[in-house]
C-alpha cells in the first residue's frame, strides 16, 4: 500500500472514532432524557433508538474494514493485530465485504430514519401500510439481517432469516402441526418491521430502557482500571488455596462476566492473564483453559446481567427484572461453589501448589471503592425497585466520583475516553443483537410455534417428568449450540418452555431451566465456542479442553433439577430451614460428583471405590429430582459409608492393590 492510500486510510478511521463517539456521545443524552421521561411518544422513542443503533452499527462496521484495509485486525478485546498487508490489499473477498457492510449500512439507516420520521402515522395505519411503507420496512429488515451477519455471525442471521420467512410463507408447509393459517403481507410486515412495539422492536425496548446503562456502567469500570484490581484480589485468594493459581480466573472472571455478561469476550479479556499464570503452576494447557472457558460461562449465570437473558424473562413474564435477578442468587453461586469443588479436587490429586505470586495489595485498596461501592449502588437501586437505568446511572456516578481518589491509579482522560468509546460500540452491538431476535420472538409467539412445539414434544416423550425435563435440558443445550447467550434462551424458550409448563413446571422456574442449559451450550461439543477461545489462548487441544471444561460442568449440571423439585432455592432472600437443607444438599452432591469425576478423596481412588462412588452420585442425584425423602436419606447414609470407608483405609494398602 503506498503512503498516500495509508494516510487516507488512517485518516477516514480518526473520522469513524469522533463520529463513533460523537453519535454515541448524543445517544447516551437521548437515552438519559427518554430515562426521566422526557419523550412523550414512544413510537418515536423507540423508533430514535433504533436509528441510533443502525448508524453506531454501521460506523462499527466501517472501522473493522478500514482497519482490514491496513492489515490490521480488532480481536474479541479490542486490540489489534496484524493479518499481512498484501492479503489485505490482494483480498477480493475484503472488497465485496466492503460493498455488503456499504448495502448495509445504506438500508438500514435509511430504513430506520424512515420508520422514525413516520412512527405516528405508522402505529394508527397498521396493518393498511402504503407501498413505500412496505418497501422501507424490507429495507431495515434486510439492513439489520446484514449487519447482523457481519457482527453476530452466519448462524443468528440465518436462524431469524428463517423465523422471518417462516412467517410470510408458514401456510405451506405441508405439516399439520407446523403449519400456520397464512397472514396478508401488511399484517406479517407490522409485526416484523413498521410497528414500533412489534418484530425489530420487541426487545429494542429492553435494550433502551434495561440494559443501556447498565452495560456502559460495567464499561466505565474497565475504563477506571477495575480488571487489574480484580485479578489482584485472586491472586490474594490463591495464595491460601492449593492450586491456587486458578482463584484469579474462578473469581476474577466470574466477577468480571457478572457485570460484562458475554461468555467468548470474557473469556478472551480475562484468559490472556489467567491461563499462562495457571499453566505455571501446573495446570496443564487444556485444563487451565477449561477452567477459564467454565469460569466465564459461569459468569452468564451469575446476577446482575444474566447474560442479558435477564432482561428477557422478566420482559416475558411480566415481573421486574430485580425478581429475576434475586432467584438468580442460590443458583449462580451453587454453579461458582460447585467449579471451585471441582478445580480443588483436582488440584488436590496432582499436588498443585498455592499461588507465589506477589500481590500489589495498594491497587486492591485504591480500587475496591470504586468497585465495590459502584456495584453496591446498582444493587441497592435495584433492589428499590429503581429501573435498571437508573441503577446503572448512579453506578457510573458513583465510580466516576470515586476514581478521583485512586491516586497513581486514577484513570487518564484518554483511557476513560477509549472505555466509553469501547462501552458504547459493546452496547450498539448487543442492542442490534436484541433488535435482530425480535422478528424470531414475534414469529413465535404470533403463528404459536411455541405451544405447537410443546403439543408435538409431548406426544413423542415418555410420561415421566424427570424424562421430560432431562428431553428439555438437551434440546435447549442443542438449540443454544453456537449462539450468544441471550438468542441462545430466548431460541430454546420459545421451543421449551410452553412444553415444561404444560408438564407443571411453575414458569419462573421454566424459564429459568432453560436459560441455565442454554448457557451450557457456550460449553457443550461440537461448537463450544468459549471453550473454542479458551484452547486458542492455551494452545491446547479444543477437544481436550472441552473434556476437562465438561468435568468441570458435570457438577453443576444437577442445580435446574434442584430448583425444579425444590422451589427454595429460587426463593432468596427469603431464607428457610428448608433452603438451608437444599442448599447443604446439592453442595454434598457437588462434593461426591467431582470426587467421583477426578477419582481423588484423600487418595488416589480404586476403579472399585470410584465405581461405588459413581452410585452414590446417582442415588445422591435421585434425591434431589424427587420430593420423597427416602432417596435423600439412603444418598446420605452411603455417602458417610463411603467417606468413613476412605478414611479408614491405610492410604499404602489401597495404594498397593489399585
Amino acid at each position: 500500500m503506498n503512503p498516500s492510500s495509508q494516510a487516507r486510510l488512517q485518516k477516514a478511521a480518526q473520522v469513524t472514532d469522533a463520529l463513533t463517539l460523537l453519535v454515541g456521545v448524543l445517544m447516551i443524552c437521548y437515552v438519559a432524557i427518554a430515562v426521566l421521561g422526557l419523550v412523550s411518544s414512544s413510537a418515536r422513542h423507540y423508533s430514535a433508538f433504533v436509528l441510533f443503533v443502525m448508524v453506531m452499527s454501521s460506523l462499527a462496521s466501517a472501522r473493522i474494514l478500514i482497519y482490514e484495509h491496513l492489515g490490521l485486525k480488532t480481536m474479541e478485546d479490542g486490540s489489534i493485530v496484524a493479518i499481512g498487508e498484501a492479503r489485505a490489499k490482494k483480498s477480493l473477498r475484503l472488497w465485496l465485504k466492503t460493498a455488503w457492510v456499504l448495502a448495509a449500512s445504506l438500508l438500514a439507516t435509511s430504513g430506520a430514519a424512515y420508520v422514525l420520521a413516520h412512527a405516528d402515522r405508522l402505529e394508527k395505519a397498521a396493518p393498511f401500510f402504503e407501498r413505500l411503507d412496505m418497501w422501507m420496512g424490507g429495507a431495515l429488515t434486510l439492513g439489520v439481517l446484514l449487519l447482523t451477519l457481519m457482527h453476530w455471525g452466519v448462524t443468528l442471521a440465518t436462524i431469524v432469516a428463517l423465523a422471518i420467512a417462516y412467517f410470510f410463507f408458514g401456510q405451506h408447509i405441508t405439516h399439520p402441526i407446523f403449519a400456520h393459517a397464512g397472514y396478508d403481507l401488511g399484517f406479517v410486515m407490522n409485526y416484523v418491521a413498521l410497528s414500533a412495539t412489534q418484530g425489530l422492536f420487541l426487545y429494542a425496548q429492553t435494550a433502551a430502557d434495561d440494559i443501556f446503562f447498565l452495560v456502559i456502567y460495567a464499561t466505565t469500570l474497565f475504563g477506571l482500571g477495575v480488571m487489574p484490581m480484580i485479578v489482584e484480589a485472586g491472586r490474594l485468594a490463591g495464595r491460601r488455596l492449593p492450586g491456587g493459581a486458578a482463584a484469579p480466573a474462578v473469581f476474577g472472571s466470574a466477577a468480571v462476566g457478572a457485570v460484562m455478561g458475554t461468555a467468548v469476550s470474557n473469556v478472551v479479556l480475562c484468559g490472556r492473564f489467567t491461563i499462562p499464570l495457571m499453566t505455571r503452576y501446573g495446570y496443564g494447557p487444556a485444563m487451565a483453559g477449561a477452567i477459564e472457558a467454565t469460569a466465564s460461562t459461569c459468569a452468564q449465570i451469575m446476577p446482575p446481567v444474566l447474560g442479558l437473558a435477564a432482561f428477557l424473562i422478566a420482559g416475558t413474564l411480566g415481573i421486574a427484572y430485580i425478581e429475576v435477578v434475586k432467584a438468580a442468587v442460590l443458583p449462580g453461586a451453587l454453579y461458582i461453589t460447585g467449579m471451585v469443588i471441582g478445580v480443588a479436587v483436582y488440584a488436590l490429586y496432582h499436588k498443585l501448589p498455592t499461588l507465589r505470586e506477589p500481590v500489589n495489595m495498594q491497587i486492591v485498596w485504591r480500587l475496591l471503592p470504586t468497585f465495590g461501592l459502584s456495584f453496591l449502588t446498582v444493587i441497592v437501586l435495584l433492589v428499590n425497585y429503581y429501573s435498571p437505568s437508573i441503577a446503572g446511572i448512579g453506578g457510573i456516578a458513583v465510580a466516576l466520583v470515586l476514581a478521583a481518589f485512586q491516586g497513581p491509579y486514577r484513570p487518564k482522560l484518554r483511557e476513560l475516553k477509549a472505555a466509553i468509546q469501547d462501552g458504547l460500540v459493546l452496547v450498539s452491538l448487543l442492542s442490534l443483537l436484541l433488535i435482530a431476535i425480535g422478528p424470531l420472538g414475534q414469529a413465535f409467539q404470533t403463528t404459536n410455534l411455541s405451544g405447537k412445539l410443546g403439543i408435538w414434544l409431548i406426544t413423542i416423550l415418555p410420561d415421566s417428568k424427570i424424562v421430560l425435563l432431562i428431553g428439555a435440558a438437551l434440546l435447549s443445550i442443542v438449540l443454544g449450540i453456537g449462539l450468544p447467550t441471550p438468542v441462545a434462551y430466548l431460541v430454546a424458550a420459545l421451543a421449551v418452555v410452553p412444553f415444561m409448563i404444560q408438564i407443571g413446571v411453575v414458569p419462573l422456574q421454566a424459564h429459568y431451566f432453560v436459560f441455565y442449559f442454554a448457557v451450557y451450550s457456550a460449553l457443550t461439543p461440537p461448537v463450544a465456542v468459549a471453550v473454542l477461545a479458551a484452547a486458542k489462548i492455551s494452545g491446547a487441544s479444543f477437544w481436550e479442553t472441552g473434556l476437562h471444561a465438561m468435568k468441570l460442568a458435570l457438577t453443576t449440571f444437577i442445580i435446574p433439577f434442584a430448583f425444579v423439585f425444590n422451589p427454595t432455592l429460587l426463593a432468596f432472600p427469603d431464607v428457610s430451614w428448608r433452603m438451608l437443607a437444599a442448599v447443604a444438599d446439592v453442595l454434598l452432591v457437588q462434593w461426591i460428583s467431582s470426587i467421583f469425576l477426578y477419582g481423588y478423596f484423600r487418595r488416589r481412588l480404586s476403579t472399585v471405590e470410584r465405581s461405588a462412588c459413581g452410585i452414590v452420585v446417582l442415588v445422591s442425584y435421585a434425591g434431589l429430582t424427587t420430593t420423597d425423602l427416602t432417596y435423600t436419606y439412603v444418598s446420605l447414609a452411603a455417602t458417610a459409608a463411603f467417606m468413613a470407608w476412605i478414611w479408614a483405609t491405610p492410604r499404602a494398602a489401597v495404594t498397593a492393590t489399585s
